[in-house]
């Protein structure tokens, strides 16, 4: 069952059970309070008979200590001797007694009015002898009380003259056993009365709380059971949903493979058991190369086949128990256990880099395969994640340097690295402070080795290394830098080229090798535009370089625009390091330029590679028959001139002709020579300037 029907289906049920509980707890609440009130009124009734049996017992002491002063009154009153002020006081304690029994005999009958108003009462019924006792009592104390006031109230001398009147109360006092047996007898009786009612209380207490216990037992059987069978069966739901979700938390969903979280994960957990055991282990850090070609090349999906490709060549190059991560993009990396030893992992990254490189076929096609590796070792290079981080940052730098390769860090890597770093934050202010320069190397005619034009090189003059070739600093610098190295360019070529014109020189055109993110837009256009015009030049002086990768930039048709506006005011376009990118048959078909230059890698060969020169010739003959003209880079030696001549190469450059040279330097031997019109009869079409 999903989640959330799960989830609906347990609320539907608490709810219903939330209804059954409300139910329950009235239940019980009822039966509680019942209990309360019980215990409440029969408490009551029992202060109420404890009250009557201590209200009796204070009548019953002060009846006797009545009778005793009565009697004492009597004698005193007999004797003539017996002086009034003696005898007054001793009638004032009879008056005092009398008025104190009246008075508890108005609190007993309100008690006993209280007590038959107690609903317990009625459970008990009527006392009938108890009642009757009561009566019997009531009336012999009132007679008694009677008798005993006619005493005080009679005068001294009544008294004394009449002591017949005593004969009476003698012998009412004579029944005091009676009144004492039935004082007693009422005392026990309310007693009784009140033992009856906590009785009654204990037994009506007990079988409220026996029907809540039995209400909460039933509850708890047929709702909190129940409900804590369906909670814990959906907590194991829960438990197994909430395994999957941390799978797929920490599992790249393409691959199959660990993502960043699950190899942070292990890696804090191999550098705990470093600390606790000492036990070494060793990462490699891997970035495929020309992956945004493929990308762009192929689609994505080719890509994602690709990644596939590379996940299943690590998986088979590792142990079962390395861990192997996707770290995003084109990112993997591994973490290998018990592996401290440099060369080990040197071997094990070999493997892995040729488990890479083997063919991956997508939708019939053989898709090009290679990664660049970085690897180190714990404890050896590394004691801490973010030192290990940075040293195999370095090494895994160090192997994209060359491609297809792999790379265990070292100190030599590492200053490398420094070294880097130091120019590339130098890098950032190169432009402002006019630090890039241009060398201008010769294009020549191959036959006759006449000068045709220049193709300009960027250096970088370092204020404290010198000048450095764009090998050094080229691949330091990314977006922005490279816009601004090449308005630096732009602008001084266009200033070398006023200063030669003024000097009478022909010098051809100079061509600017423009990065793809100035075609993209208006700013290429622009800039040469901008120097055109600020340095009164014409259009023919400049001739524009571009690499194959154009043909697989997302703006591909906006380049090809910026180019189609270039060529509209007779501006070169070269093709330059042709047969070392992606051009296809159909680029060469519909993108608009009029040079291809062979790359030097090729040119290199000559005479040592049958292949090459094959390679060589088929460009040649390809660019005759697109009518293209075909330059050839990097010539040092005659036997490469004399197998371009034959192969139908005209256009050449190289150290056999001229080093890259400063401006001075390069224009000197024009002076000695005279202009020379491009080949294709158009005045200063000749070859163009590099800023790479």
């Amino acid at each position: 069952m999903p989640a959330g029907e799960s989830h609906s289906s347990v609320a539907k049920y608490i709810r219903s059970i939330g209804r059954h509980y409300v139910l329950a707890v009235v239940v019980m609440t009822v039966l509680i309070g019942s209990t309360f009130l019980t215990v409440k009124v029969a408490l009551d009734r029992h202060s109420l008979q404890q009250n009557i049996s201590y209200v009796i017992g204070r009548q019953f002491i002060r009846f006797q200590q009545l009778a005793t002063q009565t009697r004492a009154t009597m004698r005193a009153s007999a004797d003539p001797n017996m002086p009034e002020y003696v005898i007054r006081p001793m009638v004032e304690d009879v008056q005092r007694a009398i008025d104190d029994i009246h008075s508890m005999s108005v609190e007993l009958k309100g008690l006993n009015t209280q007590v038959e108003a107690n609903p317990l009462e009625r459970l008990n019924g009527q006392d009938g002898a108890s009642e009757k006792l009561r009566r019997e009592l009531d009336g012999r104390l009132e007679d008694f009380l009677q008798r005993a006031e006619r005493v005080v109230s009679a005068k001294l001398q009544d008294r004394r003259e009449r002591y017949s009147f005593w004969g009476p109360i003698d012998f009412a006092v004579s029944s005091d056993s009676t009144l004492m047996r039935q004082f007693s007898a009422l005392i026990e009786s309310a007693h009784d009365r009140s033992d009856v009612s906590i009785d009654h209380t204990r037994l009506i207490s007990a079988v409220l709380l026996s029907l809540t216990a039995a209400t909460l037992i039933l509850a708890t059987l047929i709702l909190f059971i129940p409900l804590l069978v369906k909670l814990r069966t959906e907590h194991r739901r829960t438990l197994d949903f909430e395994i999957k979700l941390t799978h797929l938390a920490h599992t790249d969903t393409l691959t199959g493979l660990g993502n960043r979280s699950s190899f942070n994960e292990a890696l804090n957990g191999l550098f705990g058991s470093l600390e606790r055991t000492g036990a070494g282990f060793s990462m490699l850090l891997v970035d495929l190369d020309h992956f945004k070609a493929t990308n762009d090349s192929f689609g994505h999906p080719a890509g994602d086949a690709v990644l596939s490709h590379v996940a299943r060549a690590l998986q088979k190059t590792f142990r079962s128990g390395d861990i192997v991560a996707r770290l995003g993009g084109d990112e993997f990396a591994a973490l290998l256990p018990g592996i401290s030893d440099a060369a080990t992992l040197e071997g094990i990254a070999g493997r892995a880099v040729a488990a890479i490189a083997t063919e991956c076929q997508f939708e019939g096609r053989s898709l090009p395969v290679s990664a660049s590796l970085g690897g180190a070792v714990v404890p050896g290079h590394a004691s801490d994640e973010a030192t290990l981080m940075r040293v195999a940052d370095l090494a895994l730098y160090a192997a994209k340097a060359k491609r297809n390769t792999a790379v265990i860090f070292d100190e030599s890597s590492f200053a490398q690295r420094l070294e880097q770093n130091r120019l590339a934050s130098a890098l950032a202010f190169a432009a402002d402070r006019d630090e890039f320069v241009v060398y201008y190397q010769q294009k020549v005619n191959l036959q006759t080795g006449r000068h045709l034009g220049f193709e300009a090189l960027v250096r970088w003059r370092h204020p404290q290394l010198g000048i450095l070739p764009p090998g050094r600093f080229l691949p330091l610098m990314e977006g922005h830098l490279i816009q601004g190295m090449t308005r630096c360019i732009v602008n001084t070529v266009a200033r070398d080229l006023r200063a030669w014109q003024a000097a009478g020189l022909d010098v051809g055109s100079v061509a600017i090798n423009l990065p793809e993110a100035l075609l993209v837009g208006n700013d290429g256009y622009d800039l040469i535009a901008a120097a055109v015009e600020a340095n009164r030049l014409d259009w023919l002086d400049f001739s524009i370089e571009i690499t194959e990768d154009v043909f697989l930039n997302r703006g591909a048709n906006q380049i090809a625009e910026t180019i189609s506006r270039f060529r509209k005011h007779g501006v070169s376009v070269s093709l330059d390091d042709f047969g070392t990118g992606f051009a296809s048959l159909v680029h060469l078909r519909d993108f608009p330029f009029d040079e291809l230059k062979i790359d030097r890698s090729f040119v290199a060969e000559i005479g040592k590679d049958v292949r090459s020169e094959q390679i060589v010739r088929a460009i040649i003959d390809l660019a005759r028959n697109l009518g293209k003209r075909c330059v050839a880079e990097g010539i040092e030696e005659e036997v490469q001139r004399d197998f371009l001549l034959h192969a139908g190469c005209d256009i050449g450059q190289g150290y056999l002709f001229g080093k890259p040279e400063p401006a001075l330097v390069a224009v000197e031997r024009l002076v000695r020579r005279p202009p020379v019109r491009g080949i294709s009869g158009r005045s200063r079409k000749s070859p163009a300037v590099m800023v790479s």
